[in-house]
C-alpha cells in the first residue's frame, strides 16, 4: 500500500512539473540566440498566415524552415523554429486598406518599399488591379531595408465599421483586436444582438493611413461603404478645389453627382444592380472647372454577392397569364426606371426611413423568382408585407408624390420623391390618399393595402430606386444616407 502511495505522489508530480513546463513554454517561447531563431507553440485556431504577421515573415519563409510541405495543416502545440534578429520587438507585420485614390505606387512610397516588393508581398500580378478597400500587408523588413523610416502611425481617430450580413460582435472584434465588451461599452449597447447596416464605433483603433494619388483639382474623395454589395446602395463623396461640375459612370451607367452651393463638395447615391456578377469592377469620374479645365481619376471597387436565394410563386387559379409575359415587365421596369433617375437637389431625407406598413415581412428583396414553375428569370424588387385588406400605407419618409397610377403588375402604385436620387414605391394598393404634387411626411396614411396587379394576394409592395435602379430598401430602415 505503501508504495502504491508513493508511485501515486511521484506520478502526480511529475504531472504537475510537465504541466509547469508548458505552461512557460506558451507564455514565453524559448530563444536560442546563437542560431537566431525562438520557437513558437502553435494555439488553436492559429494559422500560418497569421504566425508569419506576428513576427513579420512571409509564410513561405516560415515554411521552408520547418520543411512544411504543407502550410495550411497545423497541430495545437506544433513547435515551429521563427528567425529572430535584434530589432525583432519592433517586426510586426502591418496591415492597409486601398481607400479611393491610392495607388500601388503611392502607398509603397508611403511605407518605403518598393511597387515591386509591395506586389510580391501581396500575390498582385496586375498593379492596375488595385480596388478600394483591398487589405494589403505590409512587411516591417522590407521597410527597414530601404533605410526609409516607417510612417509614423496616426492618433488615434473615430473609426466606424458597418456591419455586413453574417456578422457577430465576436467576429467584428476579432478583425480589429477588440473585445465583445469594449465594442458594446463604446457603441452604449444593451446587449450583444446587431443588425446589418448598424454603424459601429471602434474604440482605439487607428484611421488607415493615407497614400492618396489625387490630381490637384480634387481634394478628397470618399466611398462608402469600401465594399460593394450586389442589390444595395453606396456613395460617393468628393471634394473639388474650386467650383465645378462632376460627372461619372460606373457599370455602364451614368453616374449623378449633386453639388453644394459653392459647387466644391459633390456626392452620388447610387445603387449595384441586381445579377451583377462578384468583381472588380472601374468606376470613371470627370471634374470639368468654371475655368474649362477637365480632370479624370479612376479607380476599381469590388463588388460581392448579395446571397439572394430562387422562390416559385404559384398563382391562383383564374390569374392573368399574360401578365407573365416578360416584356410586362421590361415596359413597366423601363418607366419605373425613368421616373426615378431624375434627380431632385434638395434632400428631404433626415432620418432612416420608417417601415411602410404596421404589418410583418412575408417576402424580402432580390431573390429570384418563378412563376408556376416556370424559369426563373425575374427578381423580387422590393419588400412584401402581409397587411390585411383596408391596413393602413404609411410613407417612409418625407417626400413629393411624382406618381400615383395603375400599372400592369404593381396594380394602383404611389411613388415618392425624397430629393437626391432617392425613391420609393408602394404597390397593389386598393385605395390611394395622396395625389401627384403633394408633399408628405414620414409616417403619414398615403393608401390602404389591397391586390391590385400581379399578386397571390392583398399585401403591400415596397420598394427603393436610386438614379434609376431598385435596392434593397431595408438598407435604408437600417442606416442613414449619406
Amino acid at each position: 500500500m505503501k508504495l502504491r502511495f508513493w508511485l501515486s505522489m511521484l506520478v502526480a508530480g511529475m504531472l504537475l512539473w510537465l504541466s509547469a513546463s508548458i505552461m512557460a513554454q506558451d507564455e514565453q517561447p524559448p530563444t536560442d540566440a546563437a542560431s537566431g531563431v525562438t520557437i513558437h507553440v502553435v494555439q488553436r485556431g492559429e494559422t500560418l498566415f497569421r504566425i508569419a504577421q506576428e513576427y513579420g515573415y512571409s509564410v513561405e519563409a516560415i515554411a521552408e524552415l520547418n520543411g512544411l510541405s504543407d502550410p495550411s495543416s497545423l497541430q495545437v502545440g506544433q513547435r515551429l523554429l521563427i528567425p529572430t534578429s535584434s530589432d525583432q520587438s519592433s517586426r510586426q507585420a502591418q496591415e492597409h486598406i486601398v481607400q479611393p485614390g491610392e495607388t500601388l505606387a503611392s502607398i509603397a512610397n508611403l511605407y518605403g518599399t518598393s511597387v515591386e516588393q509591395l506586389a510580391a508581398t501581396n500575390n498582385i500580378n496586375n498593379i492596375n488591379a488595385l480596388y478600394v478597400g483591398q487589405v494589403l500587408t505590409i512587411i516591417p523588413e522590407q521597410i527597414i531595408a530601404t533605410n526609409i523610416e516607417p510612417p509614423e502611425p496616426m492618433m488615434p481617430g473615430r473609426v466606424i465599421h458597418t456591419v455586413q450580413s453574417g456578422e457577430t460582435l465576436f467576429r467584428i472584434g476579432q478583425l480589429y483586436g477588440l473585445t465583445v465588451n469594449e465594442i458594446v461599452q463604446a457603441n452604449g449597447l444593451s446587449d450583444t444582438n446587431i443588425y446589418v447596416g448598424q454603424q459601429l464605433v471602434l474604440p482605439g483603433v487607428t484611421p488607415p493611413q493615407l497614400a492618396l494619388d489625387l490630381p490637384a483639382a480634387i481634394t478628397g474623395l470618399d466611398v462608402t461603404p469600401l465594399i460593394l454589395v450586389e442589390g444595395q446602395a453606396a456613395r460617393i463623396r468628393l471634394s473639388t478645389a474650386e467650383s465645378a461640375t462632376v460627372y461619372g459612370n460606373f457599370l455602364s451607367k451614368e453616374l449623378s453627382f449633386i453639388s453644394d452651393g459653392d459647387r466644391q463638395r459633390h456626392l452620388s447615391l447610387f445603387g449595384v444592380p441586381l445579377s451583377t456578377e462578384a468583381g472588380i469592377y472601374p468606376v470613371n469620374i470627370t471634374v470639368l472647372t468654371d475655368a474649362g479645365e477637365e480632370t479624370t481619376i479612376n479607380f476599381n471597387v469590388q463588388i460581392v454577392s448579395g446571397g439572394y436565394g430562387v422562390t416559385n410563386i404559384e398563382l391562383p387559379a383564374g390569374s392573368d397569364l399574360a401578365l407573365l409575359d416578360t416584356s410586362t415587365d421590361e415596359q413597366e421596369l423601363a418607366m419605373l426606371g425613368s421616373v426615378s433617375s431624375q434627380i431632385t437637389p434638395e434632400k428631404y431625407l433626415t432620418a432612416p426611413m420608417g417601415l411602410p406598413a404596421a404589418a410583418p415581412m412575408n417576402a424580402v428583396f432580390g431573390t429570384r423568382r418563378s412563376y408556376n414553375g416556370g424559369e426563373a428569370n425575374r427578381f423580387h424588387l422590393g419588400a412584401d408585407f402581409a397587411g390585411g385588406p383596408g391596413s393602413p400605407i404609411l410613407a417612409a419618409g418625407p417626400g413629393r408624390v411624382v406618381l400615383v397610377d395603375w400599372l400592369s403588375l404593381r396594380g394602383l402604385a404611389t411613388i415618392i420623391d425624397h430629393g437626391w436620387g432617392v425613391y420609393t414605391i408602394y404597390a397593389h394598393q386598393k385605395d390611394v390618399m395622396v395625389n401627384v404634387g403633394d408633399f408628405v411626411q414620414a409616417g403619414q396614411q398615403i393608401g390602404v393595402v389591397g391586390s391590385s396587379g400581379r399578386v397571390t394576394g392583398p399585401h403591400l409592395h415596397w420598394e427603393v430606386w436610386i438614379q434609376g435602379t431598385p435596392v434593397d430598401p431595408m438598407q435604408f430602415v437600417q442606416q442613414d444616407f449619406p
